[in-house]
């Protein structure tokens, strides 16, 4: 029997392994190496992107809301409240929670979970000090309403632009927005000023204050800040060159900022002009008109079998004819010896072609024998209303 020889294995030597462990740690390193710089770059392309998008979203709002500045104001509410180099504060009908109210007077968004405190005008007794002015600026001074009464439909807005509490960097600032009296939101993040160029720049209508015709020029740095320091627009002393009127005169905003917090990246100037066009007249945006004709009296009449009070009107005259601006009827119902109407019962809106318009009024208390009048004014887009008409006492039994 032969015995085949027995061969031994030869192993790797210590300088092999060293060998291969070296060249494993270099592809290994460089593979590493390599997804950490792809990751860097996916972080840093996203993070760009990221500020482009912040930029076009901070732009299109700010061409987008400052646009609307004196939408739908009352008679006397300031349009442009407050204007310095960080700071603009304006009154607009931005949103509205009532359809009826947003179909027919001119409310830019409909928000019918909207909080009340974000859609009509800041009463006198929430007034805050617009943030970020020097002076600090008060508003409102008084009470701004509309329909016999009720709160103006206009919101205070408020944009500023301040040290952004995100970053560490002193530099960086962000763009926070504002609605009356309600915490400020931010924006927008990562800003930074664009060399010495004022955030906000101010262009006006300068004819007011010479002789020769010229077109827009930017405010003079000698009247910033800009304040409606008086109570009521466009009356005295809020007349012709008086310190208060200079912000009336205001037709565009010129907003300046710098996008490129992202380490590595190019900073990128953001620059462009808004107009407002509501500011160029008291009333443009609002107007239509004479004041509506108050309207023929309304019939107020009690139905047992309904349990309700049932009240009729004919068209008003400027209703579908005349100046075609009616916009709604109000009413109000009073128990007969009140001293006041109080707050408006109702509004009906007007729908062309009607011939009259009726109500049904189920709040009226039954087996008190209480007498009830009701009174009608119609309202046009301005908002204005008309004197009120009253009915005849009617006996609720």
């Amino acid at each position: 029997m032969t015995t085949l020889p027995v061969r031994r294995r030869r192993g790797f030597t210590l300088a092999e392994v060293m060998i291969a462990l070296v060249l494993f740690g270099v592809v290994s390193g460089a593979a590493v190496a390599f997804l950490l710089a792809q990751t860097r770059g996916y972080r840093a392309i996203s993070a760009q992107q990221a500020e482009v998008q912040s930029g076009r979203f901070t732009r299109d709002l700010l061409r987008m809301e400052l646009r609307t500045a004196g939408t739908n104001v009352t008679e006397v509410q300031p349009i442009l409240v407050a204007a310095n180099d960080s700071v603009i504060a304006f009154n607009t009908d931005l949103l509205t929670n009532d359809l009826d109210s947003s179909a027919f007077t001119g409310a830019v968004y409909v928000d019918t979970y909207a909080s009340s405190a974000d859609v009509g005008a800041l009463p006198a007794d929430s007034a805050i000090t617009i943030p970020g002015t020097s002076p600090g600026v008060t508003y409102p001074l008084q009470d701004y309403t509309a329909v016999e009464g009720t709160v103006g439909p206009a919101e205070l807005v408020i944009f500023r632009f301040v040290r952004d509490t995100t970053s560490t960097n002193a530099s960086d600032v962000m763009i926070t927005r504002q609605v009356n009296n309600r915490p400020p939101e931010i924006i927008a993040t990562g800003l930074r000023r664009s060399g010495t160029t004022p955030f906000l720049r101010y262009w006006y209508d300068p004819n007011r204050y010479t002789n020769v015709t010229v077109g827009l020029d930017t405010v003079p740095r000698a009247w910033l800040p800009l304040a409606k320091t008086v109570a009521q627009r466009g009356l005295v002393p809020d007349t012709g060159v008086a310190v208060s009127a200079r912000i009336d005169q205001v037709r565009a905003v010129e907003v300046n900022y710098q996008l490129g917090r992202v380490a590595g990246s190019q900073a990128e100037p953001v620059r462009y002009l808004v107009a407002m066009p509501n500011t160029a007249a008291p009333r443009q945006s609002r107007a239509c008109g004479r004041p509506p004709i108050a309207p023929a009296s309304v019939t107020a009449t009690w139905s047992v079998d309904s349990g309700a009070v049932f009240l009729t009107w004919p068209r008003a005259t400027d209703d579908g004819s005349g100046e075609a601006d009616v916009v709604r009827y109000v009413l109000w119902r009073q128990i007969v010896g009140a001293g006041t109407w109080g707050e408006s019962l109702a509004s009906v809106s007007a729908v062309a072609g009607t011939g009259g318009y009726g109500y049904r009024d189920t709040g009226v208390e039954q087996g008190l024998g209480r007498s009830y009048r009701y009174a009608l004014a119609v309202q046009d887009c301005t908002p204005n209303v008309s004197s009120m008409d009253s009915s005849a006492t009617v006996v609720v039994p």
